[in-house]
């Protein structure tokens, strides 16, 4: 385990990938029922599930973003590097 106790932004980002393709799964298969073609509803529900973990992906990694922003104590050299790699 990586972290014992991850920021809500993190777990937003878990939670949001797991949610995002349920959800959409779920609404394909309503969709799929009452258009009486399992096959478009399907292919609908998935687009929505993508769409919603970007929206829930993009929402978390802001909510990072301004964490580490806010956190006290903390410089913009320690919590982004120039070139994009993680310090842990």
């Amino acid at each position: 385990m990586a972290h014992e106790n991850p920021s809500p932004g993190e777990t937003m980002q878990r939670a949001g990938l797991g949610a995002g393709l349920a959800i959409g799964m779920g609404t394909g298969v309503a969709t799929g029922v009452a258009l009486d073609n399992m096959g478009v509803g399907i292919a609908l529900g998935v687009s929505i599930g993508i769409a919603l973990m970007a929206g829930f992906t993009a929402a978390a990694a802001k909510m990072r973003r301004d964490e580490q922003s806010t956190r006290p104590g903390a410089d913009a050299d320690e919590t982004e590097r120039s070139d994009g790699a993680d310090d842990r």
